[in-house]
Formats: C-alpha cells, sequence, structure tokens
C-alpha cells in the first residue's frame, strides 16, 4: 500500500444533521492523508440534503431510506480510494487517526482495520482524553475483532468477496456477514489503541425504529440465519465463551494499558 494511497471515506446519514456536522468537522480537522468524501444520503427530511450541498465531496441522493448495506454498496461504487472507510456518522475522529489506522494496516497486512473507541456521551474533553489514550494504548491490539462503526477496508478485499450483502434492510448484521466472509477468504482484521474515536451510539437506528420500523432487525437476523445456518451469536456454548474471553480481553487490557479498547462509562 503506497503511503501516498488515496482514501475514500463513505459515510451513509438518514437525517441526525448535527450528528453528520461534528462527523465531517473532525474529519476535515484531523485527517492529514489524502481522502476523498463519498457521502450518501438515504432520503434524509431535516435538513441534511441542503447542508450537503455545501460539502466538498461526493453526495449521492436516495429519495428513499436504502438502508447501510445499499447506501455503502452505492458509495463503494462511487469511490476510488485504494482503502475505503466505512463510517458512522455519528463518530468523532481526533487527530492523526486516519494516518494511525493505515500505518497500523501496512504494518499488519490486515484486510480491515478499525479504532478504539469510547462509547457515549460526549461530556469530556475529547481531544486531550484521546491524546493521553494513545500515548498509553499505541501498542494494545485485538487482531480477529473489529470495531464496526468505523472501518477501514482494502479495496482488494471487495474485489475477491463483493460488496455488502443487500439482503440486509436497514442496518445490523451486514457488517457481521462481511467480516465472516472476509475471514472464510483468508483476510485478517483487527483494532488499534494507536486511533481513538468517540461513538455516540445507535443514533440513526433508534431513529429508525421509533420514525419507521421496529421489525427490521428481526428480519436482518432470519435473512443471517438463513444464509449461515446459525444465529449470530451461536448456541449457548458460543455465547458463553464469547462472554468469558471478551471479559479476559477486558480485564488484561486495562491492566495492561490503563483502559480497555472499547470504553463505556460504567461499564466494566
Amino acid at each position: 500500500m503506497s503511503q501516498l494511497a488515496l482514501t475514500s471515506l463513505v459515510i451513509a446519514v438518514w437525517n441526525q444533521l448535527e450528528y453528520t456536522k461534528r462527523c465531517l468537522s473532525s474529519i476535515e480537522q484531523w485527517t492529514g492523508r489524502p481522502y476523498e468524501l463519498v457521502i450518501v444520503d438515504n432520503g434524509s427530511t431535516d435538513g441534511t440534503r441542503e447542508f450537503l450541498q455545501t460539502v466538498k465531496g461526493r453526495v449521492i441522493l436516495n429519495e428513499t431510506n436504502l438502508g447501510c448495506a445499499k447506501a455503502w454498496n452505492q458509495g463503494i461504487r462511487a469511490s476510488r480510494g485504494e482503502v475505503v472507510g466505512i463510517l458512522n456518522n455519528d463518530i468523532v475522529v481526533t487527530p492523526g487517526w486516519l494516518e494511525g489506522l493505515l500505518t497500523f494496516m501496512e504494518k499488519t497486512g490486515h484486510g480491515m482495520v478499525c479504532p478504539a473507541a469510547r462509547e457515549g456521551n460526549l461530556d469530556y474533553d475529547l481531544d486531550s482524553y484521546a491524546k493521553e489514550f494513545v500515548a498509553q494504548c499505541a501498542g494494545a491490539t485485538r487482531h480477529g475483532d473489529v470495531y464496526a462503526p468505523c472501518m477501514l477496508i482494502r479495496r482488494d478485499v471487495f474485489e475477491r468477496i463483493g460488496l455488502f450483502d443487500e439482503g440486509f434492510s436497514y442496518g445490523g448484521c451486514e457488517d457481521i456477514d462481511f467480516i465472516w466472509r472476509m475471514k472464510e477468504a483468508g483476510f485478517s482484521v483487527g483494532m488499534t489503541g494507536a486511533v481513538l474515536i468517540h461513538h455516540f451510539g445507535m443514533v440513526t437506528q433508534d431513529a429508525i425504529k421509533e420514525k419507521e420500523t421496529k421489525v427490521y432487525p428481526r428480519e436482518n437476523l432470519a435473512h443471517f440465519q438463513l444464509k449461515w445456518k446459525r444465529t449470530v451469536r451461536g448456541n449457548w456454548f458460543n455465547r458463553r465463551w464469547e462472554g468469558i474471553r471478551m471479559s479476559w480481553i477486558r480485564r488484561f487490557e486495562r491492566f495492561r494499558y490503563g483502559h480497555t479498547l472499547v470504553e463505556k462509562p460504567g461499564r466494566t
């Protein structure tokens, strides 16, 4: 991967204008590497479309909410980057975020890389917190795990396994399905503590459940089970083992680095 590789940042939006503004502002302020923005609007009605006319980048307008998978695929097809970032619009990035993720990708050879994150309300000084976090956690990694709200994916991954499965509606399970397909094809994935972002958490999905439909999560789970012949979380043994594994990882990270790579106030 060239040190001057162009990264395409694909962001699907549906309303939530203030979150989108904050996300794009942080990207503009803290991205020091070449990038292009590709924003796909899924029929917003809250002023988002008017705002996007002022944004530098490619904007794709859908008349209705096509959901994450279809919107992401539109953005990927329209993008030119050697690396494609799939970003939620309710995240805020911090200084050096893209450089850190690309360096991690180049060092490890992963097909997908993701940052560490703090979730919840942005009621703290993010920039100073991120500086302290990265200083302590730069060597922390989770190989095999990802943080789906911010995923950087090499172009050759899409060329080999295809795009996101559009059988998943609105949002949910399409990211897990894609990651499992990646692993089946021999690609590796990982997270790094060398980059921290803030994630408000499920902002668009909560709004969809409130204003459009509440049934799509169940439909997506059914589509996933039909495709993979198992549920997302698996049987009792799978769920128990995953709970033990993640508890051990969090405890180790806190002991070794003073933080865990996915932080949420109140969670142990």
